[in-house]
């Protein structure tokens, strides 16, 4: 009766285990079908989830650098903009300069430099663009409006009127010249404003500008001033040409960065999938198997450890 009573008790054990196994199995599946991942916890699998933490981080890293370049996007297209409008203002003074001439009417001189100084307080505004609250062509100064209107201490004589920037240093070899750079992609890192020297082409630009004005603000009309300011613009105008080139090439190294990390990103993201996710179609079928098995393992142990010692008497 001995023998008999040990027998029965490793059975009943056995059978409980096997129960509390198959019950763990079916739980494990419902999660890794809820969350649709194989691994949810360290002590699921510590190796894996090690590397897939890593290619996490990776992943955040390479959103921010997406941000970054999106941030520098604008401020590029922004640039492009103000430089492309202030060229078109350069074009109207141009086209006003040429068609007025020594028979013009004292009338249409003074309606020419009214329309000419709009030009040049229209250029200035555009100069002095702001995006992300800072201003684009100012450097990494931003104190100020970097360029202004200066009246030499003679307001009276408009005459005298200059361009004035005061951004920061235009000159590379200045101690104090610098360039806000930023990672826009894992191995590129551009300064996305204009770069600051043609920050002074900006204001010769604008100067030229201003030179047409003052020579229909005279008594006498200038023709010697007028075709050499007419000249000066289109000269400066080749600069901003040269600015806007500047711009594209910082727009290429974004575009070849963005599509570098796009594509580091969805090779992540892969990894990653292949780790710790699952094939659903699988797992259902892996559950409905366990559940099937749970249910009838319930079933016959409760009929097999129903029975009674007395049984065996």
């Amino acid at each position: 009766m001995s023998d008999i009573r040990v027998s029965t008790s490793a059975y009943q054990q056995s059978l409980i285990r096997q129960i509390a196994a198959n019950q763990s199995t079916v739980v494990d599946l419902s999660k890794q079908l809820a969350s649709r991942r194989k691994v949810t916890l360290p002590e699921d699998d510590p190796i894996v989830m090690a590397r897939t933490m890593r290619r996490t981080t990776e992943k955040r890293e390479l959103l921010q650098f997406n941000t970054n370049n999106i941030l520098a996007e604008n401020l590029i297209k922004s640039s492009e903009l103000k430089l492309s409008e202030m060229r078109a203002l350069g074009d109207l003074a141009i086209a006003i300069g040429e068609s007025t001439d020594a028979q013009a009417s004292a009338t249409e001189r003074e309606s020419a430099w009214g329309r000419l100084n709009d030009l040049v307080n229209q250029a200035l505004d555009l100069a002095n663009a702001k995006s992300e609250d800072n201003f684009l062509f100012a450097g990494t100064d931003f104190a100020q409006d970097p360029y202004r209107i200066d009246d030499n201490g003679t307001p009276a004589d408009l005459s005298d009127d200059f361009v004035a920037y005061e951004g920061s240093p235009t000159d590379p070899s200045d101690p104090n010249f610098e360039e806000a750079e930023y990672y826009v992609g894992s191995n590129t890192k551009i300064a996305p404003r204009l770069s600051p020297q043609f920050n002074e082409d900006i204001q010769d630009y604008i100067q030229h500008i201003l030179d047409l004005r003052n020579a229909f603000g005279g008594p006498t009309y200038d023709d010697v001033a007028v075709k050499a300011a007419v000249a000066d613009i289109e000269a400066s105008d080749d600069r901003l040409v040269v600015a806007t080139t500047d711009l594209a090439l910082k727009q290429l190294r974004l575009e070849t960065a963005k599509k570098a990390d796009t594509a580091l990103f969805n090779q992540l993201d892969g990894s990653i999938a292949g780790e710790v996710g699952i094939d659903l179609a699988e797992v259902a079928v892996r559950l409905n198997q366990a559940q099937l098995g749970y249910e009838a393992a319930l079933s016959s142990s409760s009929r097999i450890l129903q029975v009674s010692l007395l049984d065996y008497i």
